[in-house]
């Protein structure tokens, strides 16, 4: 049990629309539980220049801001590079001139499209653009708050400066925490695709990322991102998978175990390991957001998480 004075979490959730459509029933169905939803909107090209989604369209965008502002829900465009790759980023940070013409382009974009301001996922960049890239969300985050507009950031999950993988490496926490509003530190896939099967989201892991973030920035400006997916392994090849496609697993192959350190569900079947992050392994998340007095829980992403997700955030996170 939590004490009686623990603070009260707060969810947002990625939104995309590349689905069959389960992302928006879900933001449709839980706006009530959220702070704040980012939609996948913006992509930063190549050449670096930023660029609209073919998705929201219009209609789109006009269902999902008014489900939103019924709900007081915050709306952000997500800013993402393409294929997570560096090349972009960097063409865009070549120069002052062209780190200010970017940052104008996203906020301009923000505001055409009458949103609450910009989600920037700039992910896997070099350990050598940390400086460049810092000055750039600066830039950002100067242009957005211009217009009164905010600057949510997501960023790679570390223990320590300055990380142990380029992508982290590359983003200086505190730095970033000062210019930007909001934080969402990505803790999931401490195992991955192209790794051996295991947890993605252990909570002692996540536990000592978020303590680390904690020291480097305000922590009601931080967010534990939580996973609402899963991964099917054969040998060092997995399969992502969302709920109903675990569903089909467990129904196909039997029940599931929950794996005693993470809380996860875990499955065996034809040679395949497969792990899910349920609505059960998300209460240890919870958990750590209070424990921590963060601002809450960043879920990726809508759509494909376990329905018992939700009752279990409603009755914990008050």
């Amino acid at each position: 049990m939590f004490p009686m004075n623990s603070p009260r979490v707060n969810l947002s959730g990625w939104l995309v629309f590349y689905d069959d459509g389960s992302s928006m029933k879900s933001f449709k169905t839980h706006a009530n539980s959220l702070q704040s939803v980012t939609i996948d909107w913006i992509h930063c090209t190549s050449q670096g220049v930023v660029a609209r989604q073919p998705h929201p369209t219009a209609s789109e965008k006009a269902d999902l801001l008014s489900v939103a502002r019924k709900n007081g829900v915050k709306v952000y465009a997500l800013a993402a590079n393409d294929g997570f790759k560096p090349d972009g980023v960097e063409v865009a940070m070549a120069s002052p001139q062209a780190m200010k013409a970017h940052a104008d382009a996203l906020a301009k974009i923000a505001l055409e499209e009458g949103v609450d301001g910009i989600d920037l996922d700039y992910e896997s960049l070099k350990g050598s653009d940390r400086q460049s890239f810092t000055k750039l969300v600066q830039m950002i985050a100067d242009a957005l708050h211009a217009k009164k507009l905010k600057l949510v950031m997501a960023v790679h999950a570390k223990e320590s400066e300055p990380g142990n993988w380029d992508g982290p490496q590359a983003q200086d926490y505190a730095a970033l925490g000062k210019a930007a509003d909001s934080i969402r530190v990505m803790t999931y896939d401490f195992h991955w695709e192209t790794s051996e099967a295991g947890p993605i989201s252990p909570p002692d892991w996540v536990e000592r990322v978020m303590t680390f973030a904690a020291t480097q920035i305000p922590p009601k400006k931080l967010e534990v991102g939580i996973a609402g997916y899963g991964y099917d392994w054969l040998a060092k090849k997995a399969d992502g998978v969302d709920w109903t496609q675990w569903s089909g697993l467990v129904t196909a192959y039997g029940s599931a175990k929950r794996d005693p350190a993470s809380q996860e569900l875990v499955l065996s079947h034809n040679n395949r390991t497969a792990y899910f992050v349920d609505g059960e392994a998300a209460r240890s998340k919870i958990a750590i957001a209070k424990k921590l007095g963060l601002n809450g829980l960043a879920l990726w992403r809508l759509g494909s998480e376990d329905p018992g997700f939700w009752p279990i955030f409603d009755q914990l996170s008050k």
